[in-house]
């Protein structure tokens, strides 16, 4: 399915109780030390919507909100949504808003007593696309209608705490839309790597297992402007002492002509999002510093780290690194190594 304008507002919604939309951002500005992480997802046929946020920045304080302070069973907690919440260009939840400015560019914005933003997606560095054939089994099962990937630079005004911050971020733009029910994915073994070097290489990968379709591996690399399909990813992390927090990790993408890509990542920081319906209680994101072919740019390590599948969902004070509770707190620097 080739890439449209259409792609980058809000679609007529489909007949099933659990079709989405959302509008997913990650980015990371290394001169600033800003970062997050950026949800605002909807499902109108069910008239509710979700949020997963995250900032951070390098020489201040980080904020977390999840939604599980306003409803732990819900992944985002399904915040109320009314018509007034859905519009042709743009969409909101719980006042953090998406929307497209109609020239290939995007929009995210908030304003929040601990947090403000006024921000623009654009200079994307290829063309939007949908993941490869190969995904069609993954894709009947969460986002049947469409899923669009690009990495960019992001531009604008964030706030945290008291402090306001100027960012020129690399940046990693994901939508979706389709039905799409949580409780099949099984997450307990994931792995999602997606970011971006610049104009000369960028990439979205992902393994995950779902119910009725297995492990499912899929992805693209594109090196300069040419798209190369993901045949298997391989992520080998390091955990901190707590088992939770990755302080870093090594991704190795083998591409559909064999060829193998070796990536090493840094986190920066990170943070758990609750997601109960998706056989394991939560992920972790981790926005990391990421070389490769002597090239250097950012990326979202998103992992599920549960082979147990058990049921406990850690605390701020089960981790040493990781951001967990709701709200602001310091910034905690991972260590060097």
């Amino acid at each position: 399915m080739p890439y449209d304008v259409s792609w980058d507002c809000p679609h007529t919604p489909g007949p099933e109780e659990h079709w989405q939309e959302s509008d997913c951002l990650w980015y990371y500005d290394d001169d600033t030390g800003v970062g997050g992480f950026y949800r605002v997802g909807q499902r109108p046929n069910m008239k509710t919507s979700q949020i997963s946020f995250f900032a951070f920045a390098r020489d201040g304080e980080r904020f977390v909100h999840t939604g599980e302070a306003h409803n732990p069973k819900l992944h985002g907690g399904a915040y109320p949504m009314g018509p007034e919440d859905r519009w042709e260009t743009g969409h909101r939840a719980n006042g953090f808003e998406a929307g497209s400015l109609g020239d290939g560019r995007q929009y995210f914005k908030w304003d929040k007593p601990e947090t403000a933003a006024n921000l623009i997606f654009s200079d994307d560095f290829y063309t939007p696309h949908n993941w490869p054939s190969k995904s069609d089994d993954w894709m009947d099962n969460l986002n049947p209608d469409g899923h669009l990937e690009v990495g960019g630079m992001l531009r604008g005004e964030i706030r945290i705490g008291k402090k306001t911050y100027n960012i020129n971020a690399m940046a990693h733009r994901d939508r979706s839309w389709g039905a799409r029910n949580n409780a099949k994915t099984q997450m307990h073994r994931y792995r999602m790597f997606s970011g971006t070097c610049g104009p000369k290489l960028s990439f979205a990968t992902f393994h995950m297992d779902i119910e009725g379709a297995g492990l499912m591996v899929s992805g693209l690399v594109v090196r300069d402007g040419k798209v190369h399909e993901v045949a298997d990813q391989r992520v080998f992390m390091t955990v901190d002492r707590d088992n939770i927090s990755t302080t870093g990790s090594t991704v190795f993408l083998t591409l559909k002509n064999g060829e193998v890509l070796r990536f090493t990542c840094k986190t920066v920081q990170g943070f758990l999002t609750p997601v109960p319906e998706a056989a394991t209680p939560w992920i972790a994101d981790n926005i990391s510093i990421v070389e490769c072919e002597g090239l250097k740019g950012f990326c979202d390590m998103e992992i599920g780290v549960n082979p147990g599948r058990g049921s406990y969902k850690p605390t701020q004070d089960d981790v040493t690194l990781l951001a967990v509770d709701e709200g602001l707190s310091k910034f905690i620097p991972y260590p060097e190594l």
